[in-house]
């Protein structure tokens, strides 16, 4: 019989949630920016099939093996139909590009809102289980340009991080860019008391429901927008490291001032009204000052996904996730407070523990058929408004066929209950902002544009604090 590799308990707990929500895209996802005339589609899939050749982990399928209670792995199919994978959509060079009013980046050489539009129309589409659970589309800009590559993968099979690690191995220049690694047994060590408990601690805060919005309590639409915006990722370590913070703790805090801008918490008009979008909400349905934002603090629970893979799990093919609570300090006036107070607060959760080790230790000890239910709970919406993650971008240089890929854009999906997410990830030292938004929300597509101004509100904010040299 072929090897089976069988997926670990977080894998089989988002299995099962997927299949409660069939409909639901499980997804992760990504937008690839690229320089150059586009390569043809059967260039790329012959490019395609010599890397499936050098890495057969991305022809795995799903199986099922039977038994009391079923079991799911990962099997090669040497039977890859790239066809399938592989696929163009054309692009339309008829429309003109309207005015800019919603913030949205597309790529130049992409016509008004085109790219932006086939992102949104195709994330909302559940990527199959019936072959390698992952797809590749290629677009080109009506002048041959610009090309886009936009990457869709089941969530079942791939976090943030493994998504990354495909994109270094299906595009990676030079040497291998990565090598796979056989699943490896975890010592449990001295600590795990001590871990488990630390996390149990911590899952407490899930208990406390979260403060809302008027702008959340918009009616549902049913359907996502998108939104992405692209900085440096040497502005965000510099800016972090000023307060003894991190590129986590920077791209939290801009969020916060995002948050306090689009919710009207500033004390100006929402992102409806700021942006010309969003409609009555717009003109006269957001909520000012004093009462954007309830709570006591007027701050913004975020679910904030955070990695459990070990040493000899970072090339693992899998999803090592888990999820931590932090209250985005949205109603603190100052971009240096913000970040002071994002600061503490993150050091604050990793007190008592490894950040991760624990809630993926005690994800573990529960029973099989709970887990799903766990998951589901986390991002129902009822502990925090939002979804939030930071994911190690892949180290580059990348290219497709030949032609350089210059930035690489992460695309949330909205998980059932959620109507907001942001994530931060990237290539090299180009990162991307990228949000996930229901489209009844006032400015939807706004957040990623409000995120960079904070950026450099906040780059301001430590030049004024630590001096010019403090940032690149």
């Amino acid at each position: 019989m072929d090897r089976i590799r069988f997926l670990n308990a977080f894998d089989t707990a988002l299995l099962e949630y997927q299949l409660l929500h069939a409909d639901v895209p499980i997804n992760v996802n990504c937008l690839l920016l690229g320089t150059g005339p586009a390569p043809g589609i059967d260039e790329l899939r012959a490019f395609v099939a010599e890397r499936l050749r050098r890495f057969p982990l991305l022809t795995e399928r799903l199986v099922c093996l039977p038994g009391r209670r079923a079991r799911y792995g990962w099997r090669a199919d040497p039977e890859v139909d790239l066809d399938c994978l592989v696929r163009e959509h054309p692009v339309s060079s008829a429309a003109p590009a309207p005015p800019s009013v919603d913030g949205a980046a597309a790529a130049p050489g992409f016509a008004g809102t085109a790219l932006r539009d086939f992102v949104e129309r195709l994330g909302g589409a559940v990527v199959p289980l019936s072959g390698p659970p992952w797809q590749l589309w290629l677009l080109r800009s009506a002048d041959d340009t610009e090309f886009a590559l936009f990457y869709r993968a089941s969530h079942i099979q791939q976090d943030g991080t493994a998504k990354n690690l495909v994109l270094s191995a299906l595009f990676g220049i030079g040497t291998d860019p990565m090598a796979f690694v056989p699943p490896q047994r975890r010592e449990p060590g001295r600590a795990r008391a001590r871990e488990v408990g630390a996390a149990a601690a911590r899952s407490l805060r899930w208990l406390t429901p979260a403060a809302g919005s008027a702008v959340l309590a918009a009616p549902w639409a049913g359907r996502t927008t998108h939104s992405w915006e692209t900085t440096s990722l040497s502005l965000l370590r510099s800016i972090g490291a000023a307060v003894g913070g991190t590129v986590n703790d920077a791209f939290l805090a801009a969020l916060a001032g995002a948050l306090r801008r689009w919710t009207g918490a500033d004390g100006a008009d929402g992102a409806g009204g700021a942006a010309g979008v969003g409609g009555a909400a717009g003109a006269g349905g957001m909520v000012r000052a004093g009462g954007a934002l309830s709570g006591r603090a007027g701050g913004m629970a975020v679910a904030m996904a955070v990695s459990t893979r070990q040493p000899g799990e970072r090339a693992m093919l899998a999803n090592f996730v888990a999820g931590a609570r932090v209250v985005l300090p949205c109603a603190e006036p100052l971009p240096l407070g913000r970040l002071f107070a994002v600061r503490d607060r993150t050091d604050r959760l990793k007190q008592g523990g490894t950040l991760g080790l624990g809630e993926r230790l005690l994800f573990e000890l529960l029973p099989a058929r709970a887990r799903p239910r766990l998951f589901g709970a986390g991002l129902s919406g009822r502990s925090s408004v939002l979804s939030v993650s930071n994911q190690a971008g892949a180290p580059g240089p990348l290219a497709a066929a030949g032609r350089p890929i210059t930035t690489a854009v992460p695309v949330p999906t909205l998980f059932p209950g959620e109507r907001l997410a942001c994530h931060l990830s990237g290539l090299g030292d180009t990162v991307s902002v990228g949000t996930a938004a229901d489209a009844g929300l006032p400015g939807s597509r706004d957040l990623a544009r409000l995120w960079a101004a904070e950026v450099t509100l906040l780059a301001d904010a430590v030049r004024a604090f630590a001096g010019d040299r403090a940032l690149p």
